[in-house]
């Protein structure tokens, strides 16, 4: 009697296995790297959002520098300097009062400077040499570790050379750690005048 065979034999099940196994396989190949890259993109958002949220902070803060409510004070401006290009520290009037505030609870003496891959800012950088020990971190480094913190300052004289006024350039780079060991690193720059002018 013939008996009519059903089912799979033994090679057509390992063909079967081994062709869902090199599906599976390239499914998850390209999950992995669907995963890294969007790891990376996070990561580069990051950066970038890290670096302009500091950077708006920075020259927000260096806009203030000099001002003073009584406009005949000059040492708020006076107070102003760029340190080792890395370091800067200005005052401006925060209480109003018209008076330069050197001790208390009201400093007026504030500053940032670069320190081990992290932007920090102090509101008591009265030493005058970036060296004060309120200084606090405004930047993460789980985020992006600052490689380079730049300020340059220059005086733009106006048409009648009678008032000085400083302009600002000040750039800063970030670097954060992407899949398979490499490094992104992205640099911004922003220009900005203190319109607190100095008279000559």
């Amino acid at each position: 009697m013939n008996k009519s065979q059903q089912g799979l034999t033994l090679i057509e099940m390992m063909i079967a296995m081994v062709i869902g196994l090199l599906i599976v396989g390239t499914v998850i190949t390209i999950f992995i790297t669907n995963v890294r890259s969007n790891r990376d993109n996070v990561a580069m958002i990051r950066l970038n959002q890290e670096l302009r949220g500091v950077m708006t902070f920075v020259s927000d803060e260096l806009k203030r520098g000099g001002y003073s409510n009584d406009s005949e004070e000059d040492a708020f401006i006076d107070e102003f300097a760029v340190i080792g290009g890395s370091c800067v520290r200005y005052s401006y009037d925060e209480n109003s009062d018209g008076v330069l505030n050197t001790t208390g609870t009201d400093k007026e003496h504030f500053g940032f400077r670069l320190n081990a891959n992290v932007i920090e800012w102090s509101r008591d950088n009265s030493a005058g040499a970036c060296d004060s020990t309120s200084w606090q971190g405004i930047t993460e480094d789980d985020i992006a570790d600052i490689t380079d913190f730049t300020i340059t300052s220059s005086d733009i004289p106006t048409i009648d050379g009678t008032v000085n006024i400083k302009q600002l350039t000040i750039s800063i780079t970030g670097e954060t750690s992407l899949s398979g060991g490499t490094t992104a690193s992205r640099t911004i720059s922003e220009v900005i005048r203190l319109r607190n002018e100095d008279e000559i």
